[in-house]
């Protein structure tokens, strides 16, 4: 061929090569115009995710609706107090009963009966508990805490795992081939040996390209008699350059992993948020249960005591030849029995909070070998609450963690979908390797060769692959993005729940609120109801009787509903803050030593 056609074909070859590089680089949509500076994969995916779901923005001046308890007027301490007390108040109170002189013996000894009912509840070891002890207790000492707590610590390590795919790696190798086998030709020699060591450095580029530079050293030797140099010594050092343009290219695609395993690192954070929230709530959840449960104690023992005085009384009416029938004996000592059984349940019930108080604090100050009396020192909240109905959805939506971690969810899908695109395109790889050669009888005047750069090597190649077909990366990508609308879906369920579960928690706070007054005028008027019925009794026939026994149950029953809305109230004020979010906030609680992975706080 004439040398000018000759440079004519290779000039058409180069440029249909720079056409196809040019096409290649270009496969996906262009940017409409440069960015000044690199962006990060993750904040190109909260980009994409800011365009691709759209947000509910809080106007300037949010409206309001408030809701406040019917009841505006609280009951004082005093109140409370008198109708429920615990169980050292009321044996203070016994004490000074039984130092009467007036005190028959028959009544002596029914209120010894109630004294030992009351210190049923004693141990040797006493603890005095406030609320806040109890909450840092827990939080210092909580299993749960602690397991959760290593996940943001794993998730920080996978995160420098991810990040070591971009360390440059050493590598070396030495191979030693002996041969020894006929030859059908005097230009071959039958014995052979080759000792081969090779070392270099390779690194990955954020934009994907391999870089890899290495010195190798050979010795041959063998029993041609031809060989001029016999053993002789040959070196290479190698520069390699390998850049994919289509599959495998781009800052986005290779530091996905590592945005990936950031966002796995918030979600621990967010979970481990999470867990805290969850034993906050559960220890004064049970506090409150333990201050319920050891006050029904007094209210059970002094229904039992007052029964126990009425049979007493029967008793001696009954000795002394008074209109007293079989019947109300009967009656009065049936009701005794079921009340003794209901008290053995109630203690119980005591030690069952005990037990769930003391295993969320896991304190190892308290000596669980010695059973331990908890005495809760706090006294319930009785003050009543106004509501914001739409500042609490407000701030729901704004610090629920359940949000937080759809949306994190959401952004995973998004980098996931980036990930399936890019594995989609066909390879087609840039090749570059730059060699010097060298060669001697001894491996220093083969490595003088090489420093002088006599000898040396280009070459220029392209890679291209294709599957055909594509299934496997179109089914990827659909299922990426199948993914992704899955998580914007579960990012709306969770949005409606958090609605639901704060509306739920304002009416418990409101209702439980509302039973209280209510409540305590029922323990009054009981009281009031006992004590008129007493004074106008002459004679305690069935039907007084009857109406003695109801008017001592309706007065337990009113006082155990009093206990129960209290501790109620305190609860769903906790729980509020839980389904907003906000439940660390309200205890001034906070996580140090997240790290500069984690973003700021809203």
């Amino acid at each position: 061929m004439p040398r000018r056609g000759w440079i004519r074909l290779t000039g058409r070859r180069m440029a249909l090569s720079c056409l196809v590089l040019l096409g290649g680089c270009q496969t996906g949509p262009a940017p409409a115009e440069a960015p000044a500076a690199p962006r990060r994969a993750a904040d190109i995916a909260r980009a994409r995710l800011a365009a691709d779901t759209p947000t509910a923005t809080a106007p300037a001046e949010a409206p309001s609706l408030l809701v406040k308890p019917s009841e505006t007027q609280p009951p004082s301490p005093e109140e409370i107090a008198s109708q429920v007390p615990d169980p050292l108040t009321a044996l203070q109170r016994l004490e000074e009963e039984m130092s009467r002189p007036d005190l028959e013996a028959r009544e002596r000894q029914v209120l010894e009966q109630l004294r030992q009912r009351l210190t049923s509840l004693a141990r040797p070891q006493v603890v005095h508990l406030s609320l806040p002890d109890a909450v840092r207790r827990t939080l210092e000492n909580s299993y749960a805490i602690q397991f959760q707590g290593y996940a943001p610590a794993i998730d920080a390590a996978r995160v420098v795992e991810a990040e070591a795919a971009f360390d440059a790696v050493f590598f070396a190798n030495f191979q030693n081939d002996k041969q020894d086998r006929p030859s059908a030709s005097q230009l071959e020699g039958t014995k052979r040996e080759n000792r081969v060591f090779q070392a270099g450095v390779r690194k990955l580029l954020a934009s994907g390209m391999q870089v890899q530079t290495s010195y190798g050293l050979t010795r041959a030797s063998s029993d041609l008699i031809f060989q001029t140099l016999n053993p002789s010594y040959f070196n290479q050092f190698v520069v390699e350059f390998r850049q994919p343009f289509l599959k495998g290219f781009g800052l986005d695609y290779n530091r996905a992993q590592i945005e990936l395993r950031r966002i796995d690192r918030r979600m621990s954070v967010e979970k481990l948020r999470r867990e805290i929230q969850e034993q906050i709530y559960n220890v004064e959840q049970a506090y409150w249960r333990l201050y319920q449960a050891r006050r029904n104690v007094v209210v059970s023992a002094r229904l039992l005591t007052q029964l126990e005085l009425i049979l007493r009384s029967l008793e001696h009416r009954e000795a002394v030849g008074l209109d007293v029938y079989k019947v109300q004996l009967k009656q009065t000592e049936s009701l005794i029995q079921q009340r003794r059984a209901e008290f053995v349940r109630i203690v119980n019930d005591v030690r069952d909070a005990e037990d769930a108080l003391l295993t969320l604090m896991n304190d190892p100050a308290i000596n669980l070998s010695i059973r331990a009396e908890i005495i809760p020192t706090d006294v319930p909240s009785i003050e009543p609450l106004t509501l914001d109905a739409v500042g609490e959805v407000t701030a729901a939506l704004t610090n629920r963690i359940e949000l937080r971690e759809a949306r994190l969810a959401i952004e995973q899908a998004q980098l996931a979908i980036g990930i399936a695109k890019n594995q989609a395109l066909p390879r087609l790889d840039a090749l570059f390797r730059y060699i010097v050669d060298g060669l001697g009888s001894n491996a220093d005047r083969a490595f003088s060769q090489l420093s002088m750069n006599d000898f040396h090597e280009y070459v220029v190649g392209l890679e291209f692959e294709w599957p055909i077909g594509a299934r496997a990366g179109e089914a990827a990508i659909r299922r990426a993005r199948l993914q992704q609308a899955q998580a914007i879906a579960g990012h709306k369920v969770q949005i409606e729940k958090a609605i639901l579960d704060v509306r739920r928690a304002m009416r418990e706070i409101l209702t439980s609120y509302d039973q209280i007054m209510p409540s305590l005028r029922a323990a009054q008027a009981s009281e009031a109801q006992l004590e008129a019925t007493r004074a106008r009794m002459e004679k305690r026939d069935p039907a007084n009787l009857e109406v003695e026994l109801s008017a001592h149950e309706r007065l337990a029953n009113a006082r155990l509903t009093l206990l129960r809305v209290l501790a109620d109230y305190n609860i769903a004020l906790v729980n509020l803050e839980r389904q907003k979010g906000t439940l660390m906030k309200y205890n001034n609680i906070a996580i140090h030593d997240i790290g500069p992975d984690e973003p700021p706080a809203n």
